[in-house]
């Protein structure tokens, strides 16, 4: 053999074993591809021929403090049309018309006109339509049942506040504080499509679930103790607002607002004079004699006030070119009364000369140590600090008995009546108790504010006497319910200047039951004109049903 052939044999050789390496690295890579890689491929490729619609937003839930749900508490089926997608629109209109009631042209003419999916509630009770549509046999059509975020049995509206219908933000009390946590992702669905982004005949749609990172919120509400309080408020169709807080720990086990609003259409009430919108709860107003509490607090916090000294009422007392009225006089003419006689009976006069006695800087100093004039629950922006007034910008006179440019809200009172019945311990309101996840485990726990003493103990001890005193012979009896261990609180009746003053509101706050007190409460009546006789009776009837309903 010659050297040519010999080189030409080597360089075949050389070629062909090239060759086959080649080939059993193809052989490698589609083992690879096809064995080893075929599941993500193929998820791929059915990827390229998806298309997600978005359907809104998914929210967290929010639940009472045993998890009952005050949102998401009915559920509705829907219809979903995707008009781009509509082949028949004559045969889809009057099917869709069978299922919802609507009329066939109405239903035409809007996936016409239409760019966008519309949406429309299935009220039909028959299911065949039901079951055409969830077959795929209507294209470009869907049904989804869909969680009813609000609904017309939903409770504590102010509370829980709404979410606008065009970015489904919140826009009002714990929607609005917690919307961060509450907002999730994208709940959409997802159609099959050519390469093209059109639909595919006969493979229809599914719905996917949207869930990322939303959180639900437990909140310290009682559901049936806010059931309760917004039961009465409706039963007497009182305009106000009734709190009741555990004494406890401070947490807010209810609060009610009356009247109420439509979650779902708050555009109802933008110009409405009805106060609909307004948390009476978290909203300030004038207190009258229940203040009479702070001043009281001041007296026995000073050592050198004298709780045997004696003051004699005749019916009004002049201060400067002041004159105050006693409106119990009657009930006490010609007597002279202690401190504790006038606090039962409110007598505005030996008030007025306790007031001077300990001066307006310890009346205020104290107001503010038990809470007024500052918020105190973060969870809700629509909180007002109320008002209380600096040294000498108000009249003794007035700051004595709780009127003039004195606000406070009903959250407030609620809150000193809780720290006097908690032995002057004062417990911070709590709202928002923990976040968790949709399977009811807590992902954050809400720390509480420490505890802090507002007054002493022997003078809470002497205090709540005296609010027991109130319900059992002064201005209060209304409110009394021996047979459940009885009741401690005070009332108030504010003068507001209102309509020429012919507005006062109706106040009754104080705590059950007075031996070893469990609830702080509070009613509030907008133009309630006398908490004895209207704000007393209502505190009487949630105490009942609180104690008789609710174990604890």
């Amino acid at each position: 053999m010659d050297e040519l052939s010999y080189t030409n044999i080597k360089r075949a050789l050389i070629a062909g074993i090239f060759l086959i390496f080649i080939i059993f690295l193809l052989i490698i890579r589609l083992f690879f591809i096809q064995v080893v890689k075929s599941q993500d491929y193929s998820k791929k490729a059915v990827q390229q021929r998806l298309m997600n619609i978005s359907l809104g937003t998914d929210r967290g839930n929010i639940y009472d403090r045993n998890l009952i749900p005050f949102t998401a508490r009915e559920k509705k089926k829907y219809i979903i049309i995707y008009p781009a997608y509509i082949q028949d629109i004559t045969n889809t209109s009057a099917l869709i018309s069978k299922a919802t009631g609507l009329s066939p042209e109405y239903i035409s003419n809007r996936i016409k006109a239409a760019k966008k999916p519309l949406e429309f509630l299935y009220t039909s009770e028959e299911n065949e339509y039901f079951d055409t549509i969830e077959k795929g046999k209507l294209k470009g059509v869907i049904i989804i049942e869909k969680k009813q975020r609000y609904s017309e049995s939903s409770l504590c509206r102010h509370l829980i506040g709404y979410i606008s219908k065009a970015d489904k933000k919140g826009e009002m009390g714990i929607e609005k504080s917690m919307d961060s946590y509450l907002t999730g992702g994208n709940s959409g669905v997802i159609a099959v499509v050519d390469s093209s982004k059109n639909i595919i005949p006969g493979l229809g749609f599914r719905k996917v679930e949207g869930n990322l990172g939303k959180l639900s919120i437990k909140l310290t509400l009682d559901y049936h103790i806010q059931k309760i309080t917004e039961d009465i408020l409706k039963k007497y169709n009182l305009n106000g607002s009734i709190i009741v807080m555990d004494i406890k720990t401070g947490d807010i086990l209810a609060m009610s607002s009356y009247p109420d609003f439509d979650q779902n259409n708050v555009q109802n009430y933008i110009y409405s004079h009805g106060e609909e919108l307004i948390n009476k709860g978290v909203w300030a107003y004038d207190l009258g004699s229940v203040f009479k509490t702070v001043v009281t607090a001041a007296a026995l916090e000073n050592e050198n006030f004298d709780i045997f000294k004696k003051y004699l009422c005749k019916g009004s007392i002049d201060i400067g070119n002041i004159t105050i009225q006693c409106s119990t006089h009657k009930t006490h003419e010609n007597k002279e009364l202690t401190i504790q006689d006038a606090f039962a009976l409110s007598c505005n006069t030996a008030f007025v000369k306790i007031g001077m006695e300990i001066g307006e800087e310890a009346i205020l100093d104290m107001a503010k140590k038990f809470g007024f004039g500052e918020k105190l629950c973060f969870e809700l922006f629509e909180e007002k600090p109320g008002y209380i007034p600096k040294p000498k910008e108000e009249g003794i006179a007035n700051i004595s008995i709780g009127q003039g440019k004195i606000q406070v809200t009903p959250l407030q009172v609620t809150s000193m009546m809780a720290t006097i019945a908690n032995n002057g311990i004062s417990m911070n309101p709590r709202l928002v108790d923990e976040l968790i996840n949709d399977d009811g485990v807590t992902i954050k726990k809400i720390e509480k504010i420490k505890p802090k003493t507002v007054i002493s103990s022997s003078t809470a001890f002497v205090l709540k006497e005296m609010l027991r005193r109130v319900t059992i012979q002064g201005t209060g009896k209304a409110a009394n319910i021996d047979e459940l261990g009885g009741s401690s609180g005070k009332t108030g009746t504010a003068e507001t200047g209102i309509n020429f003053g012919k507005v006062t509101h109706g106040w009754f706050s104080g705590f059950i039951p007075s031996i070893e007190p469990q609830y702080a409460i509070t009613v509030f009546i907008n133009d309630g004109k006398s908490g004895g006789s209207y704000a007393a009776p209502i505190f009487k009837e949630v105490a009942e049903e609180i104690l008789y309903k609710i174990k604890r």
